[in-house]
């Protein structure tokens, strides 16, 4: 019998009836789909948010300051400066004074006496910045003297203003901070440190550190000394090289893989009715159409259940991260639908009207 040509209208009607009667299995089939890509996709969402909240929590704790310790030899407007390279949140220099600073509401507790340049008020978390010429305290222990930014201070070195605070919590960090005032200093003053917050870390930021070093600083026999403000979550990572590294980042190829057979065996499973439908005149091209215009619909049906898991995994990330992370994660859905019409078409193009008796013959 001659073949005739269907349609495209013919087509999607019988693929259509083929989904409505339960021909195609397009329910379990889109169960299938579904379970697979919504459980990778989740896992590998997962996985990206974790890497993002472990890097949000090392930068929160301080983990990503960088230190530069030589007494009495940095350039505080070089150290300063280094705020302003890509990558770095703050810079800016600190010396300890030798005597703490008595605070005339708790004359009996001194406080640790630090100075600063200008770019160090905003180092710390929370921070308000120098909003005013005067000591930058902790939060807490502003509160405790009942004082806000820009209300007077009585110290033993003479009166001054709160110019700004800044948190200091018990994360891990070295303790002399949490309970100490940190005072302006002079443009010209060479402290005994330079900070850096750069996450990632780089080699060239750390390098670029060592410039904070003064030419006119005395000669001294130690040598610059690099450390992390709060080591205790580990020495830095590379972002990048964890998101790629991570032990998920396959799961949308193996989406893939698992759709692309469902596809095949789902076809598979129907290659009498098929080649019985070629023998009767079907054209190849018009069965294809309507396996795939079958395979499109059940796989986008299972693939389109993944997306709200995607958006509830990732409703709490940064703005920032939100469209990286969510483009990602997609991908395991966008492939699972892609393997599911390669391994339809691949399973399809196999099947022969010639060999119409040996399916028959081999039926299970």
């Amino acid at each position: 019998m001659s073949p005739v040509r269907m349609r495209f209208r013919e087509v999607r009607r019988e693929a259509a009836r083929n989904l409505a009667s339960g021909t195609s299995r397009a329910l379990l089939l889109a169960m299938l789909l579904a379970t697979a890509s919504g459980t990778l996709a989740a896992l590998d969402t997962q996985s990206m948010t974790g890497e993002l909240a472990a890097a949000a929590e090392f930068r929160e704790r301080g983990g990503s300051i960088t230190i530069l310790q030589l007494a009495g030899s940095i350039d505080g407007r070089v150290c300063d400066a280094l705020g302003e390279l890509d990558g770095v949140r703050a810079a800016g220099a600190l010396s300890e004074q030798e005597a703490p600073l008595i605070l005339a509401g708790i004359p009996q507790n001194p406080v640790t006496s630090f100075i600063s340049s200008a770019g160090f008020a905003t180092m710390l978390p929370e921070s308000t910045g120098q909003q005013h010429a005067g000591l930058i305290l902790p939060a807490e222990l502003s509160e405790t003297l009942g004082l806000d930014v820009g209300d007077p201070i009585h110290t033993a070195s003479g009166p001054t203003v709160l110019g700004g605070t800044y948190a200091y919590p018990d994360d891990g960090r070295p303790r002399g901070m949490g309970y100490a005032a940190i005072a302006p200093g002079p443009a010209e003053t060479l402290f005994d440190q330079c900070w850096v917050d750069a996450f990632p870390v780089t080699q060239a930021t750390l390098d670029m550190l060592y410039t904070a070093v003064s030419a006119d600083a005395p000669q001294s026999d130690d040598s610059p000394e690099l450390t992390q403000h709060n080591a205790t979550l580990g020495v830095a990572a590379d972002p990048s090289q964890t998101y790629a590294a991570r032990s998920t980042a396959m799961f949308p190829v193996a989406a893939f893989v698992v759709s692309l057979l469902v596809g095949v065996t789902a076809v598979w499973m129907r290659r009498i009715e098929i080649a019985s439908a070629l023998h009767s005149g079907v054209r190849k091209a018009d069965e294809l159409s309507t396996l795939l215009l079958e395979a499109f619909a059940w796989s986008m049906a299972g693939a389109l259940t993944t997306i709200p898991i995607i958006a509830i995994l990732t409703q709490s990330l940064a703005a920032n991260d939100h469209l990286p992370v969510v483009l990602a994660a997609a991908l395991t859905p966008a492939l699972s639908v892609s393997g599911a019409i390669l391994g339809t078409l691949t399973a399809a193009l196999l099947i022969r009207e010639q060999r119409l008796f040996v399916y028959f013959k081999g039926r299970s």
